[in-house]
């Protein structure tokens, strides 16, 4: 099998230059035990994991350390011997330190403990997972005998140990399934026991029966790039090759090519789109590395195999995780296939719509992975169907951004004062062309008597939650006279821009539309430094206040933005609120940015152009 040598090399390269230094810092002194000491199960495990694979790859780091001199015996040089020993022979005796401190860990019923969750199946899996990986790499002829003699036997009765609480063990997020199937697998391959390895595969079957949460586009039901990289893909993975399923490979590499397909100009992945905690900021695509180039090498799907040949060239971050990865599959150190023209470099606008998470990712300048400008549009929120933002679900109340490389709008909000609801969240979505529609209706109201039978005298009614707030109303027996806001929002993409124009049917009150402006810096504060408003706009509290029938000008780093505006003013401006399901606990909408507010009515249209300066490429875009 031909390999990539400069892939490889790069890889036990930085595993050599990280992976020895740790296990120092860890087990090389008493001091250093101490900290070992405060090191939790997952981080050990993958340590562990680390020093077998460098071990299967670089067996010489394992040599015995030369013996002091009898003319060394100085307190001094006695001292610096030890220190020399230490350092030649820390590998191993480190890695029996590591086990030795995973073994105290493990708690009686099997399970290890550790951060919010406690006594958890499935965070013990993530562990498991990766001491079944390791009992893998034991067993390949090539790893050497000393390092099978220290870990084999230790890790295997820690496998042993779990085997009764993950025969048992719960989750309580869609991903764990996936997690605890893996390891449930996995130490199938791992006991003894053929009764019991039968048992193990029968419990991970009933998970597996419930089948995997991908969606149609490509992304799994939490659509979190966080867990999509660092739990679904792995155990896909893992459970094919266990399994011999190939079927799981195939959903991995339609995860991938929507990964793909969610990069940035500033070589992060979008999450807005997001159920979990990485939704309000960027995230870093480098853990699909090994991933990227095992599904490129299999499949050969072109945006794949962009994806895979844009990581590879980054700087190597975890090497102990794509060096245990390389080594337990050398398929993924295989030369990556040639990328193919279209997925290398194209002027032409390229949209890749998610169709279940109602979300649109457009290129308008560079490539698919390596984009120069580059929009979403989003109309994905679950706080229409539930009316709530909570952990789990999609809450980020963004509707469209665009980016180039040095200034962006890094989110676009409206919010009308409409009962504290807060800002829009659409819920229906449509393209033509590079033109989207978006529609959105919220109802409150007001509540009318109680009829005369349910009326109680004692003036107690149940708690009930009406949409907004909970009272002792019985709202749910009342009737109400509603009032109603539908918004639809058009949004038109340009090579270098785009147009916005909202309208609203309903009562007139004011609205907020909030551009939150950035650099290239990832979704936090510091990502509006450099950036100036030149004019257009006032300073207050930290907000940027558009000044009706004033172009904003705002510049960072050369690169130039004007935005022209319509709106019917307000008397004063209106601020930006991101509802009371937010502000009622003392939160924020987490702005990725210079918060830039416009103030309108919702008796009349707004209109934005937004047109950035010096940007190259791209063919005509939409019209509203």
């Amino acid at each position: 099998m031909m390999r990539d040598e400069e892939y490889v090399g790069k890889v036990i390269q930085a595993a050599v230059e990280e992976i020895p230094s740790q296990v120092e810092r860890l087990t090389g002194s008493d001091q250093a035990r101490a900290q070992l000491e405060r090191l939790a199960h997952r981080p050990t495990m993958e340590l562990i994991k680390g020093i077998v694979a460098l071990a299967i790859v670089r067996p010489d780091l394992l040599a015995e350390p030369a013996q002091p001199t009898q003319s060394a015996q100085s307190a001094q040089s006695a001292q610096f011997a030890q220190s020399a020993q230490s350092a030649q022979s820390g590998l191993l005796g480190g890695l029996e330190a590591l086990i030795h401190h995973l073994t105290d860990l493990q708690m009686d019923m099997g399970l290890f403990s550790g951060g919010d969750n406690l006594v958890s199946p499935p965070d013990s899996a993530f562990t498991i997972n990766d001491l079944c990986l390791a009992i893998e790499l034991l067993r390949k002829p090539e790893c050497p005998p000393r390092v099978v003699a220290a870990a084999q036997g230790p890790l295997e009765a820690i496998a042993q140990a779990a085997v009764p609480a993950m025969l048992t063990g719960g989750i309580h997020t869609p991903n764990h399934r996936w997690e605890i199937s893996s390891a449930l697998v996995g130490l199938s391959l791992v006991v003894s026991s053929d009764d019991t390895g039968r048992k193990l595969r029968a419990r991970a079957d009933a998970w597996l029966a419930e089948h995997i949460d991908i969606q149609s586009d490509g992304l799994y039901s939490e659509r979190s790039p966080n867990y999509s990289a660092y739990v679904s893909n792995p155990c896909l993975i893992a459970l094919a090759r266990r399994l011999g399923e190939p079927e799981f490979l195939s959903m991995v590499n339609r995860d991938l090519r929507a990964m793909a397909a969610l990069m940035q100009p500033n070589g992060f992945l979008e999450t807005v789109q997001s159920r979990r905690q990485d939704q309000f900021a960027d995230f870093d695509p480098i853990p699909f590395l090994s991933q990227a180039r095992l599904l490129a090498n299999l499949y050969q799907d072109p945006d794949v195999v962009a994806f895979a040949a844009n990581l590879s060239a980054r700087p190597l971050v975890d090497p102990a995780r794509h060096l245990a990865e390389y080594v337990i599959d050398p398929r993924l150190a295989q030369p990556l296939p040639p990328a193919q023209e279209g997925a290398v470099s194209s002027e032409q606008p390229r949209v890749t719509d998610f169709s279940d998470t109602k979300l649109s990712r457009v290129v308008l300048s560079g490539s698919l992975t390596s984009p120069r400008v580059a929009a979403s549009v989003y109309a994905g929120s679950d706080f229409g169907a539930t009316g709530r933002v909570s952990s789990g679900l999609a809450n980020n109340p963004s509707i469209m951004d665009f980016t180039t490389a040095q200034l962006s709008v890094a989110a676009l909000r409206i919010s009308p004062q409409f009962f504290d609801i807060g800002p829009l969240r659409p819920q229906e979505w449509s393209r033509n062309g590079l033109n989207w529609t978006l529609h959105e209706s919220r109802t409150s109201g007001y509540y009318q008597p109680l009829p005369s039978e349910l009326i109680r005298a004692d003036g107690t009614y149940p708690m009930t939650f009406e949409g907004r707030f909970c009272a002792q109303m019985a709202f749910d027996q009342r009737s109400r006279t509603d009032m109603t806001l539908l918004s639809t929002v058009q949004i038109a993409m340009h090579p270098n821009g785009f147009d916005l124009l909202v309208h609203f049917d309903g009562p007139r009150t004011p609205f907020a539309c909030l551009l939150a402006l950035s650099g290239p810096e990832d979704g936090c504060p510091q990502a509006s430094s450099g950036i100036e408003i030149l004019q257009g706009a006032q300073e207050h509290e930290g907000t940027w206040l558009a000044q009706a029938g004033q172009q904003v000008q705002v510049r960072r780093a050369g690169t130039l933005l004007r935005l022209d505006h319509q709106e019917e003013p307000t008397l004063v401006s209106c601020d930006y609120d991101p509802g009371e399901t937010v502000t009622f606990v003392g939160g924020n909408d987490r702005i990725p940015g210079l918060p830039l507010v416009f103030s309108g009515t919702t008796s009349s249209d707004f209109r934005l152009a937004a047109r950035f300066e010096g940007l190259s490429g791209g063919s005509e875009g939409g019209q509203l």
